[in-house]
């Protein structure tokens, strides 16, 4: 077999074959967010924000796999592009289960999660056998994943909560496995360029998924004054993310992350689920079939679950000297957001998302002076 190396081109970008990869995931992004959006009788209850967050750790971990594999091996030859697809044709298929996940469906989520599993170990079992060098890795990852999505097989021979149970040990044993073997990651370095563009790519894919959301709660509505600054206003708070996002962390972090750049990867997963609460909380808004106390939680939760581990990653790569009150400055960003929740029975849902927007462009106005500042 030939011997696969280390993909060390310098200054790599993702390969088309990647963002071909990517289209897939949109199919889940929308059904995750729809389970917010619809809720029960049209009304969210903590379970439906359990069952997102639930639901929502397979299908990233899923597209997590392929990218860390793509960013320290692929070769993009027939049998990795081949199994690549593959792995396309089962996340489709983990993305078309999820609206019952939790149901009838919870036999083929499973099966389908761990299908996008096995492709990724087959690639890292091909690793082994060609790339004594990277066998310590490579073998570790494939161990842990096989047990891991071993469980969520045999789950199916199981009905609730005892299958659910295996998913949940499953899924902690294949999160925990890139921890175990970190001394060895840190030997094979990510590309320091490629994995914050993906990261950012995969962004890209959940904040698509906020406009899908502004489009389809406006179809329906006769556009009037109210509607237009409705739609402004969270057209406004879309474009402010993706500033915070690109133009604040994005910018920290290119070029910068070095070993196995866990708390990059790990730390965007809450980042993921708040945009997509996000999209759902985008939706409500502009179809207006919502309370002001629901609304405002959705928005409230998203905000907080972007903004604050945005803020944690960023502090960790930015330079020891540049650190001086940043903390400080995430506590000015998470109370007012927890302050809202009270608000929102005080002032109307439109002075709110006012108030919203405003502090979000003053904060993220900030955040971007000083990055430029300290760039100089």
């Amino acid at each position: 077999m030939k011997r696969i190396g280390l993909n060390t081109e310098k200054g790599r970008h993702a390969a088309w074959l990647e963002l071909f990869f990517d289209l897939v995931y949109v199919i889940a992004l929308s059904r995750l967010a729809h389970l917010v959006i619809d809720g029960h009788d049209g009304h969210v209850a903590l379970q439906d924000y359990m069952v997102f967050f639930v639901l929502f750790v397979p299908v990233w971990w899923s597209w997590v796999g392929h990218t860390m594999y793509a960013n320290r091996f692929a070769t993009y030859d027939v049998t990795d592009r081949l199994l690549t697809i593959l792995q396309m044709f089962f996340a489709i298929v983990l993305g078309l289960s999820i609206p019952d996940a939790m149901g009838e469906n919870s036999v083929i989520f499973a099966l389908a999660y761990a299908a996008t599993r096995g492709t990724i170990i087959l690639m890292y079992s091909r690793i082994y056998i060609s790339n004594p060098d990277a066998r310590p890795v490579a073998g570790g990852l494939a161990v842990g994943f096989t047990i891991g999505s071993s469980l969520w097989v045999l789950s199916v021979l199981f009905s609730p909560p005892i299958m659910f149970a295996f998913w949940v040990v499953g899924l902690g044993i294949e999160l925990a496995t890139p921890l175990v073997i970190r001394k060895e990651l840190k030997k094979l370095p990510v590309h320091n360029t490629h994995l914050p563009e993906r990261v950012g790519l995969f962004a890209i894919l959940v904040l698509g998924e906020t406009f899908h959301g502004l489009a389809s709660g406006a179809h329906t509505l006769e556009l009037s004054v109210h509607h237009v600054t409705s739609l402004f206003l969270a057209f406004s708070l879309i474009c402010i993310i993706w500033w915070l996002y690109f133009e604040v962390l994005e910018k920290i972090i290119t070029g910068n992350i070095k070993g196995a750049a866990q708390l990059c990867i790990y730390g965007h997963l809450p980042i993921y689920i708040g945009i997509g609460l996000l999209a759902a909380g985008v939706q409500k808004l502009i179809a207006t079939h919502h309370s002001a106390f629901e609304l405002n939680l959705i928005f409230s939760f998203s905000l907080l679950l972007i903004l604050v581990p945005l803020q944690f990653i960023h502090y960790h790569y930015i330079e020891k000297r540049n650190r001086k009150n940043f903390l400080i400055r995430c506590a000015m960003i998470t109370v007012p957001i927890l302050m809202f929740v009270v608000l929102s029975q005080i002032i109307s849902n439109m002075v709110l998302a006012v108030l919203t927007v405003f502090m979000l462009f003053i904060y993220t106005y900030t955040e971007s002076t000083i990055i430029e500042r300290e760039a100089t």
